[in-house]
């Protein structure tokens, strides 16, 4: 998802525009909006697998004001609930390596290899841990935009026969083990898994993110929790808003969606609010809400926050060999929704996104994932915030 914009401050004029959970106001934007929220999510109950409790919310921030609609969950959710936005986190670690190299801290051309500027230290630990295959030839650059070529231990399995750390066989001690860089970046160091050489392709990595919260922890000198809060959260009022590390943070603060999930069709959804984010720190471990998120994407990308126009243009440049995935440097850019990225993690979908020509954000979030078929969840989603922009007037 920097500075501070006027239009997000609550005016009477918007209060009149605004609509929180089911209790609507006298509103035929917010009506139709919550009817085609209502009418798509029937429809997609009817066709497919969707907990009891499953259900969707749509947010849009636009210079007129807030709007909230949901469907099929409590009367109490709306826009300050929280709820866990996966890889959405990505846009907070593009935005602080940027920042550092806006500072001077870095330069995102530089190979991982090079020495800090200033320092004697290198990006990454010249350590058994990081001797990650290709890593001199991987740039920040090449990691922002997943071209490093970096084996992705989170989303893709070991071949067989490769040694693993106990902690990343499935289920055994996952809920209890405090996860680090160097444990996770090390399962690539170790098993010499890559994808191909840097610049080879495009290829998604959580792993290459982990490698980035690394080196904002040695550039900066802080935690990657305590960079974020300090750089983005506080400054650009993201006050529910947050990026728990520690095994033991495994709940989400109130007041929160419940999340459902199931790996199979044949299975039983089951609640999978509680998590480990130790995990996915840096790539997927943030807690937000609605209003936060839209919040965010709006002022990171509309240049009221710490990054400079300039910074942005370079932030959301879609390199090349990048084109069919329209990934950038830690952002999605479509050309129909606006500028942002989605996120699953269990128990929750979403996808946050801007559009600077209309200086709309928008937030679509499902409390539940079918890990069975998720493109059809990821589908509907798009279809829901095209749905409500136009509904909306734009």
């Amino acid at each position: 998802m920097r500075h501070f914009f006027s239009p997000i401050l609550i005016t009477a004029s918007m209060l009149l525009y605004a609509f929180t959970g089911s209790q609507s106001v006298a509103n035929p934007v917010q009506t139709k909006i919550k009817d085609m929220v209502d009418a798509k999510f029937t429809a997609f109950k009817t066709a497919n697998g969707v907990p009891a409790n499953g259900g969707v919310m749509v947010y849009l921030l636009t210079p007129k004001g807030a709007l909230t609609a949901s469907s099929n969950l409590p009367a109490d959710v709306g826009a300050n609930t929280h709820y866990r936005i996966a890889s959405v986190t990505k846009t907070f670690t593009s935005a602080a390596i940027m920042l550092l190299d806006q500072q001077g801290k870095l330069r995102i051309d530089d190979p991982v290899t090079a020495l800090i500027p200033g320092t004697s230290m290198p990006y990454l630990p010249d350590s058994p841990d990081y001797n990650i295959p290709h890593k001199a030839q991987i740039t920040i650059r090449q990691l922002l935009s997943h071209r490093a070529g970096v084996f992705d231990v989170t989303n893709d399995s070991i071949p067989a026969g490769l040694s693993v750390p106990y902690f990343m066989e499935p289920g055994i001690a996952e809920a209890l083990h405090q996860y680090t860089f160097d444990e996770l970046v090390g399962v690539v160091a170790t098993t010499r898994q890559s994808y191909w050489v840097p610049n080879g392709g495009f290829h998604y990595s959580n792993t290459g993110y982990s490698c980035l919260a690394k080196i904002v922890e040695r550039v900066s000198g802080k935690s990657y929790d305590r960079f974020l809060a300090d750089n983005f959260f506080a400054p650009m009022g993201l006050r529910s808003t947050s990026a728990p590390w520690n095994s033991n943070d495994i709940s989400i603060p109130s007041p929160f969606l419940k999340g459902y999930s199931r790996q199979k069709a044949s299975e039983a959804f089951i609640e999978k609010t509680r998590d480990n984010m130790s995990l996915q720190v840096g790539e997927g471990n943030v807690i937000s809400t609605p209003a936060d998120a839209a919040r965010w994407m709006r002022m990171i990308l509309s240049g009221q926050g710490p990054l400079s126009k300039a910074q942005i243009a370079r932030m959301t440049m879609i390199p090349a060999g990048n084109e069919s995935a329209k990934y950038a440097l830690g952002f999605i850019s479509s050309s129909a929704i606006g500028i942002g990225h989605n996120g699953a993690h269990v128990g929750y979908l979403n996808l946050v996104v801007y559009n600077p020509v209309d200086d709309v954000a928008a937030v679509v979030v499902f409390n539940y994932t079918d890990l069975s078929d998720l493109a059809k969840q990821m589908t509907l989603m798009g279809q829901i915030v095209s749905e409500a922009r136009k509904i909306a007037g734009y």
